[in-house]
């Protein structure tokens, strides 16, 4: 009988020690589930950073003015919301690269200061593949439908565009040359 009593006690703490140890077991295994959905969802947000980072183009610096600011494909409002617009159909390394921003009311106005620039200024623009500079040798208010200035003349020069205050139907367009 005390054989049958201490059989079944040592039984009891077998059982209990088993029982134990899966449900740390368990626990291991649902922590270990965590931690991979934490890796995973650290993963699927790199990707998205990744992803837009591979959507900007470059950066533009001009000293004078203050200004650096990342550089985007396109021209929409939700792009220059945020970034400098590269002009859709205009050459992104070579010829007559054409950027576009804001000047105001928004949270990034980059051009808000274009107006400050005079001929002779400094202009840098950077990629992943080269830096270039550049010379501002031309400022001029254009009609909003003059795209004259935005054509490629084979000639290496950035054209900076924006609104102007208070004429809706004008465009403040300042232009540099490409320095070796």
């Amino acid at each position: 009988m005390k054989r049958i009593k201490v059989l079944m006690i040592v039984t009891i703490i077998m059982a209990i020690i088993i029982i134990g140890n899966l449900s740390n077991s368990k626990k291991d295994i649902l922590n270990e589930g965590e931690r991979i959905n934490q890796i995973s969802e650290n993963l699927e947000e790199e990707n998205k950073i990744d992803e837009l980072n591979d959507e900007i183009i470059g950066t533009l610096e001009i000293k004078k003015i203050q200004l650096v600011g990342k550089i985007k494909e396109g021209s929409t409002k939700d792009i220059l919301k945020d970034y400098i617009g590269h002009i859709e159909e205009t050459p992104i390394y070579d010829g007559n690269v054409c950027l576009a921003a804001h000047n105001r009311g928004n949270k990034y106005s980059y051009f808000a200061k274009i107006n400050q620039l005079q001929n002779g200024d400094n202009i840098v623009y950077k990629t992943d593949f080269f830096e270039k500079h550049y010379i501002v040798d031309n400022i001029k208010v254009i009609d909003e439908t003059d795209w004259t200035l935005l054509e490629d003349t084979g000639e290496e020069k950035i054209t900076l565009i924006t609104c102007i205050k208070n004429q809706k139907s004008k465009r403040l367009c300042v232009q540099a040359i490409k320095v070796d």
